[in-house]
């Protein structure tokens, strides 16, 4: 196949930059050469072939069209990243790029689609930038959202879990807050990602990790809130909320804090020490990780020196032991519409289909936006 006439080489290099590839790394895995090709591409040395441009836009998450078009691709923002240890696993870093680009993507489409008239401001992001104490800014989320602790602690039996964390992001997504979920082809691990936060003055996006658990998906939309109370954009990997842990950076603390302060408030802890079945009650109870749990109880002085150490190692075991469990029990099988609609937030998919519906949109475009079969919405 020849090649092709001509290529935009700064929109090709600024969609290689907002999924932070290497010219190295997308030459390695569309060109069977040893030359970094697509760097001779963005230099105007060299033209690609057809398929190494479908190849290109596959790897860059871009249409063709814009690769050749002289329309001007808009360049991403940086999101502050937070994260701490990590998998050494790339194709994940590659999947967390490309969920930035897809939020952006959405971010710019709905400023762009929706007249003047529409956009308004969300008022919630950033109210709480000036609260300075982590309880006083759980109470404030709380409030503003409306979210009762002991409507999350009212829930039971099976399907506890996922009842508690529907009813935050409903209550989340009233306040015109997108919230949606990583899907299969994201392909993010766990410790690689569990929460992002995606600052816009009108529309807000928040995505937690569809793999990790629900109770660890509760503490994480509770943190990534935090930081859109606070209107600190970031990608989050880490449940720890205790100071001078690591390398972390002092806001993800913060956050982390808060959601402590929220889902586990510290009034409610008055035994003078816990145990281990404690904590699976309080887990049951409270709808919050063993491992969040510990590190509170901890945090305030509630377990025994002598048994910290292999107690957390002894739930941090049997986390990675149910992780497993979960991801392999998921794997083949499910309805893609209805993961699509999960990942995409019921917020998101309202408006794009209500824009179908009104004929703002054709049947591809909205089907493409949403990536099922919008009259599936």
């Amino acid at each position: 196949m020849g090649a092709v006439g001509a290529i935009n080489t700064k929109n090709l290099r600024i969609a290689r930059e907002n999924v932070r590839l290497t010219t190295q790394y997308v030459s390695g895995r569309i060109s069977s050469v040893d030359r970094d090709v697509v760097a001779d591409w963005e230099a105007g040395e060299a033209l690609p072939t057809w398929s190494q441009l479908s190849k290109l836009a596959k790897a860059y998450d871009v249409s063709e069209f814009s690769l050749l078009a002289d329309e001007a691709l808009p360049k991403n923002k940086a999101i502050p990243d937070f994260r701490t240890a990590r998998s050494s696993i790339e194709r994940s870093e590659v999947g967390i790029n490309k969920l930035i680009n897809l939020v952006l993507a959405r971010q710019r489409w709905l400023e762009d689609t929706l007249t003047d008239a529409d956009l308004k401001k969300n008022v919630v992001q950033g109210s709480g930038k000036n609260i300075v104490h982590s309880a006083a800014l759980a109470d404030f989320i709380a409030k503003t959202l409306d979210i009762d602790l002991n409507e999350i602690k009212g829930f039971s039996g099976k399907g506890a879990r996922k009842k508690a964390l529907d009813y935050i992001i409903q209550k989340a997504e009233q306040h015109n807050i997108f919230i949606g979920k990583t899907i299969s082809f994201h392909r993010i691990e766990v410790e690689d990602m569990r929460g992002l936060f995606v600052s816009n003055d009108y529309y807000p996006f928040i995505v937690i990790n569809r793999g990790d658990s629900l109770s660890a998906q509760i503490f994480s939309i509770i943190h990534e809130l935090a930081h859109l109370f606070r209107k600190s954009d970031s990608i989050s990997n880490s449940l720890e909320f205790r100071t001078g842990q690591g390398n972390q950076n002092r806001e993800e603390i913060f956050c982390n804090q808060v959601a402590a302060d929220f889902l586990l408030p510290i009034e409610d802890f008055t035994k003078r020490y816990y145990e281990k079945a404690d904590i699976d009650d309080i887990s049951i109870l409270y709808k919050v990780s063993p491992i969040a749990i510990f590190y509170r109880l901890k945090e305030l002085g509630k377990i025994r020196i002598e048994i910290e150490d292999e107690l957390e190692r002894q739930i941090k075991r049997e986390t990675s032991d149910a992780l497993k469990i979960k991801n392999a029990n998921k794997g083949n099988g499910g309805d893609y519409n209805n993961a699509m609609r999960d990942s995409n937030g019921a917020l998101f998919n309202k408006v794009v289909s209500n824009f179908y519906l009104s004929s703002k949109l054709n049947y591809v475009e909205a089907s493409g936006l949403l990536k099922f079969n919008v009259e599936k919405a």
